[in-house]
This record gives structure tokens, C-alpha cells and sequence, in this order.
């Protein structure tokens, strides 16, 4: 009974060990200055988009400011992640097009998950991926057919995703071997969690404002925020 009591109490230390370094890197991307007004997309050249968006306008997402300041799209994450192996999620991370645009237009993938690129209109689509360290792509996809599935073998950030069909689409998916990443939502807002107890380096990047980074230490629950300034 001794050892199992032993046994037991091993266990439970380990697992509380482990919980104790599960932490949290949280915070808020913010954008300073007069928020700016996405350009109109043209999209005249395909009849079928204009139609599928009911005749509205619609207007380009690169920079979305919410009204309290908050910074949308920003993509977070580790530079230097805790040490460890890491499963491949086993569902799928998935780029739409939807209203002739890709949705969602920034996004982070693990190395070996599965990639899976639909086309939700009514209208043929193209998705080029502009691979720099992977194997470059450029499928046809046509209304109606099935999703099709990639995946990426080596870390890659940044990188972007554009239809020829569409010039006005695009879409960027950071390639990670790691899973401590996050988007920044409507309000600014990101969560990083699972982290481990340590000193990291955490990278804020915008598609038009730039990257940032900044050294925070771990340990519980940990908060950093990022402002971004308009591009002169």
C-alpha cells in the first residue's frame, strides 16, 4: 500500500507541476491615430462577385480598427516556443472564399497539419501560394468542387496567398513548429495559451503596420500589448 500511496503521490506532483507551468501570454494590439478607411474593391471585372455580395459595397480588411482602438488581423506568437515535441492538430485549418475574398485573412498552420482550401461561391477562384522555403502551388478551383488539401513540411512565416482571378484576394497563413500563436480578434484581443513557465520573445505582425516584438517572462498568467502607428 506504501508504494502505491508513493506512486500516487508522484503522479499528482507531476501533474500539478505541470499545471502550475501552463501559463497564458494575453494581451491587446491597439492602433494609435485616426483609424483608416479600407479602399473600395472594384470588382466589376467578375459580374458573378458582385452579385454574390448583393450589390454592396465592399471594402478592403488590410487594416481593421475597432471603435475602442483595437487592432484586428495582428498574428502573435512564440519566436523562441518552450522546448518539446508537438502533435499535428488533427483538424484541419481552413481558407475559404467566400464574397470573392479569403476568409479568414490571417492565419497560422503547424508543420504537417492539414491545409484545406474551399471555394464557397458561386464562381471560379485561384489559390497561388507564394512559398519561398515550401514547394510554391497554384490551383484552379471552380464553383462547386471539393475542397483540396495541402500541407507544409518547413517553417514558414508570412506567408501569402493571392488569386489571379481576383487580384484584390489575399490572404497570409504563418507556418509554424510550434502551436504558441494567436490572431488578434475585433477587439485587439489575443490569448497565447500553454505556455510554459520561461522568458520568451513575442512577435506582433500586420500585414501593413509592421512587425514588433517584445521579451516577456512566463510565469502564470502573462500580459503584453502591442501599439501600432499608420505607416508614413
Amino acid at each position: 500500500m506504501s508504494s502505491i500511496r508513493i506512486l500516487l503521490a508522484s503522479i499528482c506532483a507531476v501533474l500539478v507541476a505541470s499545471t502550475v507551468q501552463a501559463g497564458t501570454v494575453s494581451g491587446k494590439t491597439t492602433f494609435s491615430g485616426e483609424a483608416p478607411e479600407g479602399r473600395i474593391i472594384k470588382m466589376n471585372a467578375d459580374p458573378k462577385c458582385v452579385e454574390i455580395n448583393g450589390g454592396k459595397e465592399v471594402r478592403s480588411a488590410d487594416t481593421v480598427v475597432g471603435d475602442d482602438g483595437g487592432l484586428a488581423n495582428v498574428f502573435v506568437y512564440l519566436k523562441n516556443p518552450p522546448e518539446g515535441d508537438y502533435p499535428v492538430p488533427e483538424e484541419p485549418v481552413v481558407l475559404s472564399q467566400e464574397g470573392c475574398l479569403y476568409t479568414p485573412r490571417i492565419q497560422g498552420i503547424v508543420l504537417e497539419q492539414t491545409l484545406q482550401i474551399a471555394n464557397d461561391d458561386d464562381t471560379l477562384h485561384n489559390v497561388r501560394a507564394l512559398a519561398v522555403h515550401n514547394r510554391p502551388f497554384n490551383l484552379g478551383q471552380p464553383p462547386a468542387t471539393p475542397p483540396r488539401t495541402k500541407t507544409f513540411k518547413v517553417a514558414e512565416p508570412a506567408l501569402k496567398f493571392k488569386c489571379d482571378v481576383h487580384p484584390w484576394m489575399s490572404s497570409t497563413i504563418f507556418v509554424l513548429n510550434h502551436p504558441f500563436y494567436a490572431v488578434s480578434g475585433a477587439d485587439g484581443s489575443f490569448t497565447i495559451d500553454k505556455v510554459a513557465d520561461g522568458t520568451y520573445t513575442v512577435i506582433a505582425w500586420h500585414e501593413s503596420l509592421g512587425e514588433q516584438e517584445s521579451e516577456v517572462k512566463v510565469s502564470g498568467g502573462t500580459l503584453v500589448d502591442f501599439e501600432f502607428v499608420a505607416a508614413e
